[in-house]
């Protein structure tokens, strides 16, 4: 029997792991539909600190929506087992592409790259910074469309336990400098790190590389990039100017928004010139300066910025020492800045709302996280707590922002209308599933002529605004109760009439037919099977015949000039309006 998580998620295959997660294929048994699970490696799932945090960031991915950014569904556990359900995309990694098919062309580049940095530019819209853009993390399917995947949780997993190193060497080869630093990483940390996914795509290497991870990391902050153009002679300049500048070491030389970026390869795909690409070329200090950055940091404990070919080894080793040195002074340091701050205890801000949640903060030194989540919950008010962190209690330093989770009270969505076309019991269970209700589905019966547990009333009504979790009743019909009856005696009425009461009033099933008569003017029911005062069963077909002539005509009646004879059957109808 295969693996269901949270009694929903069946799992079909394995279909890839890393570092911090095995991931899985699997099927949504609740909304029909297939998924993709991340489920956390053992070592995570005991780190309580950073299964909050996976939590949040997940969470706070799971508001991007965009094309390009493969979607997050729903975070849970399962036992012991943490895990993350994602939008299954059916395709490979852009890594697998480049090791195949790299070099690609410009075209090609382009238009991953928009795609790319169009997810880039959305997700920093809404302050989410992704920190490990990398092909590995990014799908491409059959037709060429793209999707970023794991935005936020790169920054859970920066902050975990130093011993969970599975996935650096991976992504250091598109580590920016301030990420080699140790320096909080901002949307140009993003920017750099697409710059070396576009350089790799159009030239097939990665422009730093080396034998460690440190090696590789003291390259992003010494070592001046070969132009791809003296790789791939094909790319265009301008293009190369754009990769070029999105890698430059100094953030503030960078693209300062993924949004200009995409505007230069919108020009670039045009045919358009780009404004400050000749400016850019003949004013690039990176071109002539000395390595600055580590080699300055390292400089007090002896080593140079360049060294004789024989002394090579020895510097490469001492490199290595010193970058431990320098991490191990910024840990040290950042932790007495740590030390130095007075601590306080969190309030308990649940219940609260946000005025008076931060009134409590301040008087504990502590402020409210400006971006405040908001849910919707069936049990709490709209506009008050329901979750913080960290929580209430807690010992924390002084200065530290409180993130809060506030109610948007019972959500409501338009319920559907389940009572189109005789909709069956199961069709419209599944409709109501559909649409994310979760409220439970009671049934009533009523004895009706539509199809046998076919819906015929609902509460809520169609379009009805209800809470996802309220209760919903359906009534289906129990059948129509068919009772057996003596065959009425319709003949010598019209027709009309005679179809209206073996029809409407007796619940028959009619067949008509006509025939010749000289006797029952046309219009006229001659005879019925079976016959008046027979037995017969309600919902049974019976078979009326009716006369298309010619019939007996009255004579002497007509116009003034003796013409147009009136039909007996006119005269019957006419008798009976007068009688009535």
């Amino acid at each position: 029997m295969s693996k269901i998580f949270g009694e929903r998620y069946e799992v079909i295959e394995q279909i890839g792991a890393g570092g911090m997660a095995i991931v899985f294929k699997a099927k949504d048994l609740l909304l029909n539909r297939v998924v993709t699970i991340k489920v956390l490696r053992e070592q995570f799932v005991t780190d309580e600190d950073f299964i909050r945090r996976f939590r949040r960031e997940a969470q706070s991915a799971a508001s991007l929506s965009h094309p390009n950014i493969v979607s997050i569904y729903d975070v849970g556990k399962d036992g012991d087992m943490e895990y993350i359900v994602m939008e299954y995309v059916e395709g490979r990694n852009l890594k697998e592409i480049i090791r195949e098919y790299a070099p690609l062309s410009n075209d090609q580049t382009i238009n991953l790259a928009r795609q790319i940095t169009g997810a880039i530019q959305n997700a920093h819209t809404h302050h989410i910074i992704h920190r490990d853009i990398k092909p590995h993390n990014i799908l491409v399917t059959a037709d060429g469309h793209a999707k970023v995947t794991d935005f936020g949780i790169a920054r859970a997993v920066s902050s975990a336990t130093v011993t969970h190193t599975g996935d650096i060497v991976g992504s250091v080869h598109y580590l920016s400098p301030e990420q080699a630093k140790g320096i909080q990483s901002n949307e140009q940390s993003d920017i750099y790190s697409l710059g070396i996914v576009l350089y790799e795509l159009l030239t097939g290497k990665v422009p730093y590389d080396g034998e460690t991870p440190i090696a590789i990391a003291l390259k992003h902050l010494q070592q001046e990039p070969v132009p791809p153009s003296k790789l791939n002679p094909r790319i265009g300049k301008e293009l190369e100017g754009v990769i070029m500048r999105a890698i430059s070491k100094a953030p503030e030389r960078r693209y300062q928004t993924a949004k200009d970026l995409l505007e230069d390869l919108n020009h670039i795909q045009a045919g358009q010139p780009i404004a400050w690409f000749d400016a850019f070329q003949a004013d690039d200090p990176e071109k002539t300066q000395t390595h600055k950055g580590m080699s300055e940091a390292l400089a007090p404990i002896g080593i140079k910025s360049s060294a004789p070919p024989r002394a090579v080894n020895k510097k490469r080793r001492l490199m290595i020492i010193g970058g431990f040195v320098l991490l191990l002074a910024l840990l040290v340091g950042g932790l007495w800045k740590y030390l130095a701050v007075e601590s306080t205890t969190v309030p308990n801000l649940v219940g609260k709302i946000v005025p008076v949640a931060e009134e409590y903060l301040k008087q504990r030194k502590l402020t409210l996280d400006p971006e405040i989540a908001y849910e919707f919950n069936s049990e709490v008010k709209e506009d008050y707590i329901i979750k913080q962190d960290p929580q209430a209690d807690t010992s924390i330093k002084a200065g530290r922002t409180v993130k809060v989770v506030v109610s948007k009270g019972i959500e409501l969505i338009e319920f559907p209308n389940v009572m189109v076309g005789q909709m069956s019991k199961e069709n419209a269970i599944n409709m109501i599933t559909n649409a994310e209700f979760t409220g439970e589905i009671k049934f009533a019966y009523k004895t009706d002529d539509a199809a046998k547990d076919s819906v015929i009333d609902q509460n809520p009504a169609p379009k009805a605004a209800w809470p996802k979790n309220g209760n919903i009743t359906l009534t289906l019909s129990a059948g129509p109760q068919w009772e057996t009856i003596n065959m009425p005696n319709v003949i010598g009425r019209l027709s009309s009439e005679a179809k209206m009461i073996l029809e409407d009033q007796n619940k028959l099933v009619l067949r008509i037919e006509t025939e010749l008569s000289d006797t029952s003017p046309e219009g006229v029911v001659t005879r019925t099977v079976p016959n008046p005062g027979e037995s017969v069963q309600q919902g049974s077909e019976v078979t009326m015949y009716v006369s298309r002539g010619p019939g007996p005509y009255a004579q002497g009646i007509g116009d003034q000039a003796g013409n147009n004879p009136v039909s007996v059957a006119r005269l019957l109808t006419n008798l009976r309006q007068y009688n009535d």
